[in-house]
């Protein structure tokens, strides 16, 4: 036995028949092997050539040496040293090293029926220590008697990955079924992908039996043969949820919408006020024609007074602009429509950031028949298609054919060279480096707006910032950033000269850059390359390539591509003849007839001539290409047939060859990205969509990790900068230095408007109690539970509902429904299901009773229930905690916490903050200076003023404060607070500056933190998917995307598993995420 935290060895068991006179390490390829440990919840990591296991180096050299043992797995044929170990669940422990060597004979090579009931022989089994030492002997678990005689196999029995070739019978004598390649390596596991398929239809760790019907089965026999679900869990989330105990209690709750409507603050009375004499305001008067002459004023007013004049007489518009409340004018147009002046006006949406909205396209209304005759045109009729928007550099506007597509990176409106260089020195300013903030703006601004940014960076600090990049950032990161710093055609330029220089030559590089662009960007290339390198990039790719791949090139770096979208049909079927006759019809190929053709004629010219190639041919130019041509010809060749077709679709192609198996290939993957995601990248994620039927923003987030994946996606993804970034950290510092007060104040008061907060979860129509008391009976009533009926019921009804349905089902069953669904429930869905049957307050206050019942509290919890609430939830809070358990909660927190963290909470729990929209720009500029005393200018931290501010100010009055500290201290309160504070009181103070900078995305970072990494804290995704879900879980949606580059839903599919799954992705309404692949 191991001594007390050690962790046990693991076992290593044969399942299969006792054999006599057969030695115990001899097995055939047939026989599954388990590995077991007696530590609960250990991880068991094994090598099947010998070497000691390495658990945190499981790939070297490009190939997987250490295994996770997921399931039973089987050898192939020879001699096998198999070596395993166990490391407890947090990676801080290990076991000895288990050796055994086994002899595997190829399936069929014992061909004698044996029979015996005897135990299994004893198997001699070798432990290790660290140091690769033989320590000790241990005894395999001994199977157990009794187990039915083995049959004689009528077939050579079927492997779990048979050879591709082998055709195989079922043992209870069925129909053949086709049969899998072996995988490489030394042996066959039972799934690759993470998904546990157990192929014998069992859970692992039962003992195989023969049934008299000749079927197989794991455990006790089946008489029927039925088979079991071929489906485990994951080993964790078994661990888990084997572990997880339901609460002790179960606790009921009340009203969500009647708690909303009781927070709403109630308007006082308003004060009198002395009459004060206001000068009559007269309209300007309805003039026919505006005098015009430069009078902008009067121009002007004569606007305002015919739209007051146009709202009298239209009811519909003047209750249009009655409603709503508007900000400040955003933007103004005047357009001259020839046959009238159009005037646009764009006003600021209170609560709602312009661009944060994306709106659905335009779709237009077909016009009505006219019923006036034309004249027939002499020329033929074209549709006329919409104008392509202009791209943010002419270079990108160079493209091939003038198609309308959009780019996901798009130039940033408030752009600000100097502000950029600011917050990107600071961000690499002093000891460690703030990637953040460098990805918030190197991702999200145009190319011309980088490379003046480059510019005004040297001329700001006297450092070129590609080489400050290059001392602060490494890896992929920087390989982005230092590309993201040069215009597009300086880097295809940059592209093809890493191409070319040195040993060798890279000519995927030379094909998928000069094989895409256009005449117009080639020419700008070979002058940009000139410029850059003194060199000319004809001579380098002559002497740098050969055969027909040289002149393929070298033709296309003529740029003399026809430009011309007219078609000539007899030209194409001269042009399809030419072809076929110089490959398919001919006793070789004649290359150089593909080269002219492909190289010379336009793209819609090339559209047209593979036309007539299939009707000659019956064939697609591709697969005449493939079989006709190869190497890099057949690349480079293949590269232009599939631009013409289909440009989006090629770099789509590209993109998944990059992520596709192991590895990836982030030079072509950086290549592709940006030098399209400001040209067509919306266009090549939807072909990604179709090729792969996975979105390419999950794909990159599978495939990569760290600030390398969050740039990519927010290159992918585009849209603007996260909030965050804005609202947080040095860009709102810099920014906030750079305004007015008056400019301050405006921003205030957007901020302090309210924010529109969209549930998921809503009411259900013709909602029936006592139907859906009798559906939650039947799903729990007899053998086994059907939790797709109570997910069904509780994810679909709102909060007061779900209280109907709870006290319905206790009047007609008499049973209490939150015991019932403990008892037929259980892990996160149990949670989650029985926090759904409380009301909001109730919930909260058995959340907090939760946290400090017993030894130790969970002061994450205290945090999240009593920092994040308005006065109304704590005084509701409060009230629930007193009439469920019969004490104070004030005093219970009080008693269960000590220090300034006490005195925070407490403070909040007096439910006293000012709720009102008014603030004071003095008084934020006098606690700006308090605080700036009270933590950096001071020789340690008067927590007492940090508290005092935090808790009794209102919203909009510490948004003014969090804004005049940034003007003072050159320093973000956040950061601030992070340096000053520590442990849970720091944790209490950024909730509440986060709350009121952003609720929605400071709970998207919650649940991104209870989910990432290894494990999933059920307890906090199930409490902020309860308390969230009828408020505003919309908009933590959004956030969640904007932060992370990846879908709630989609995380949530990843990270968890089973009915608890369905039930979260419910309440999210995203329930298509789990059917996605």
């Amino acid at each position: 036995m191991p001594s007390a935290g050690a962790i046990c060895p693991p076992q290593i068991i044969p399942l299969r028949e006792p054999y006599p006179g057969l030695a115990s390490n001899r097995v055939d390829s047939s026989t599954f092997l388990e590995l077991y440990s007696e530590s609960p919840g250990a991880k068991i990591y094994f090598t099947t050539d010998g070497t000691k296991p390495s658990p945190f180096q499981r790939i070297i050299t490009g190939r997987e040496v250490t295994f996770k043992y997921i399931a039973p797995f089987t050898l192939k044929p020879g001699k096998r040293t198999l070596k395993c170990v166990a490391v407890s669940r947090d990676g801080m422990r290990e076991s000895d090293v288990v050796t055994k060597t086994l002899t595997v004979d190829d399936i069929g090579f014992t061909t004698t029926t044996y029979t015996s009931t005897s135990e299994y022989d004893s198997t001699s089994t070798c432990v290790e220590s660290d140091d690769d030492k033989p320590r000790s002997r241990s005894r395999t678990k001994p199977r157990k008697k009794g187990s039915p005689s083995r049959r004689p196999l009528q077939t050579t029995p079927r492997e779990a990955w048979a050879a591709s070739n082998t055709q195989i019978d079922r043992v209870a004598g069925t129909s053949g079924y086709d049969s899998t390649a072996v995988p490489e390596g030394p042996f066959n596991p039972t799934n690759y992908s993470g998904t546990q398929i157990n192929v014998w239809g069992s859970t692992s760790g039962q003992s195989m039996q023969v049934n008299p019907n000749g079927t197989v089965t794991m455990g006790p026999g089946n008489p029927t043969g039925a088979s079991h679900p071929n489906t485990q869990y994951g080993f964790l989330t078994e661990q888990m949820i084997k572990n997880c105990k339901p609460t002790d209690k179960c606790l009921t709750v009340g009203d969500l919408r009647k708690a909303l409507e009781d927070q709403k603050p109630k308007e006082p009375p308003p004060s009198p006020v002395k009459a004060i004499e206001y000068p009559v305001y007269k309209d300007p008067p309805v003039n026919a024609i505006s005098p015009g002459k430069g009078e902008w004023k009067e121009q002007i007013l004569h606007i305002y007074s015919h739209m007051l004049e146009y709202a009298k007489g239209h009811t519909d518009f003047k209750i249009k602009v009655s409603e709503p409340k508007m900000g400040k004018m955003l933007s103004a147009e005047m357009v001259d429509e020839g046959d009238g002046y159009r005037v646009s006006v764009v006003l600021a949406k209170p609560g709602v950031p312009r661009g944060a909205v994306r709106k659905p396209p335009k779709v237009k209304e077909a016009p009505p028949p006219s019923t006036t005759k034309r004249k027939p045109s002499t020329s033929s009729t074209k549709e006329t298609k919409p104008k392509p928007k202009p791209k943010a550099d002419p270079y990108f506007d160079m493209e091939t054919e003038n198609l309308n597509t959009e780019g996901t990176v798009k130039p940033y409106p408030n752009f600000n060279a100097e502000q950029d260089c600011e917050v990107l020195r600071s961000a690499m300013k002093g000891i460690g480096t703030d990637e953040e903030a460098i990805i918030n703006i190197m991702a999200y601004r145009s190319s011309p707006q980088r490379v003046e940014i480059v510019s005004t960076y040297k001329t700001l600090f006297g450092k070129d910032l590609i080489e400050d990049f290059k001392s602060e950032l490494s890896g992929n990161l920087l390989e982005t950033v230092k590309r993201l710093c040069l215009g597009p055609a300086a880097f295809d330029a940059k592209e093809l000269r890493n191409a070319i220089k040195g040993l060798g030559t890279d000519e995927d590089v030379l094909i998928e850059i000069l094989c895409t662009r256009s005449n117009a960007q080639i020419k700008e290339i070979i002058k940009k390359y000139k410029e850059m390198f003194n060199k000319d990039l004809e001579k380098d790719i002559v002497s740098d390539t050969s055969g027909h791949l040289k002149r393929l090139l070298v033709g296309l770096v003529q740029a003399n591509r026809s430009d011309s979208s007219e078609i000539d049909r007899n030209k194409a079927h001269q042009d399809a003849k030419a072809m076929y006759e110089a490959g398919e019809k001919k006793w070789g190929t004649d290359e150089s007839r593909f080269n002219v053709i492909l190289v010379s004629r336009s793209y819609a010219q090339l559209r047209a001539t593979f036309e007539e190639y299939r009707k000659i041919s019956k064939k697609e130019i591709e697969e005449v290409l493939k079989s006709e041509l190869s190497g890099d010809l057949l690349r480079g060749m293949l590269t232009i047939v599939r631009c013409v077709k289909n440009k989006a679709a090629h770099f789509a192609r590209q993109l998944q060859k990059t992520m596709k198996g192991l590895g990836t290939d982030d030079d072509t993957l950086l290549r592709v990205v940006i030098s399209r995601c400001e040209i067509d990248m919306v266009q090549i994620k939807e072909e990604f969509e179709k090729l792969t039927g996975q979105t390419l923003e999950q794909f990159i987030a599978d495939d990569l990790s760290g600030d390398y994946r969050k740039i990519i996606l927010s290159l992918v993804v585009g849209g603007p900068p996260p909030e965050s970034s804005a609202k947080s950290g040095k860009a709102f510092v810099q920014a906030t230095r750079s305004k007015t007060d008056e400019q301050l104040d405006e921003e205030v008061k957007m901020e302090s408007e309210p924010v529109q907060e969209d549930p998921t979860v809503t009411p259900a129509e013709n909602f029936n109690a006592e139907t859906d008391a009798e559906v939650l009976r039947k799903a729990m009533k007899g053998l086994g539970t059907d939790e797709d009926a109570i997910i069904g019921v509780l994810a679909y009804r709102s909060n007061e509902q779900r209280q109907e349905i709870v006290k319905t089902f206790k009047t007609m069953f008499g049973k209490d429904l939150i015991k019932e669904l403990k008892g037929e429930l259980s892990g996160g869905l149990c949670k989650l299901a029985t926090g759904l049957c409380l009301s909001s307050a109730d919930f909260d206050a058995t959340m907090v009773k939760k946290a400090i019942r017993g030894l130790g509290t969970d002061e994450k919890v205290l945090v999240e229930m009593i920092c994040t609430r308005s006065n109304a939830q704590l005084t509701a809070m409060k009230e629930a905690y007193k009439t469920l358990f019969g004490k104070d909660m004030e005093n219970e927190v009080g008693s269960d916490t000590s220090g300034h963290f006490k005195r925070l909470l407490i403070g909040l729990l007096q439910a006293t903050r000012d709720e009102s929209k008014e603030f004071d720009r003095n008084k934020a500029k006098q606690d700006a200076q308090a605080l700036l005393d009270a933590g950096e200018k001071k020789w340690g931290t008067d927590e007492s003023r940090f508290h005092t501010i935090l808790v009794s100010r209102s919203y909009a009055q510490l948004r003014a404060t969090f804004q005049e500290y940034a003007k003072i201290c050159n320093n973000d309160i956040e950061d601030t607070i992070s340096s000053e504070m520590s442990g849970d009181l720091k944790a209490g103070m950024l909730s509440i500056v986060r709350c009121i900078r952003n609720k929605a995305a400071h709970f998207a970072n919650e649940l991104h933190g209870a989910m990432k990494g290894l494990g999933t804290d059920d307890d906090t995704v199930c409490r902020v998917l309860v308390s969230r879900c009828e408020v505003d879980m919309v908009q933590i949606k959004e956030q969640f995307q904007r932060l992370y580059k990846q879908t709630l839903g989609m995380f949530i599919k990843d990270d968890i598993s089973g009915d608890y799954r369905k039930l979260c992705l419910a309440l999210i309404r995203d329930e298509n995420a789990a059917k996605k692949k």
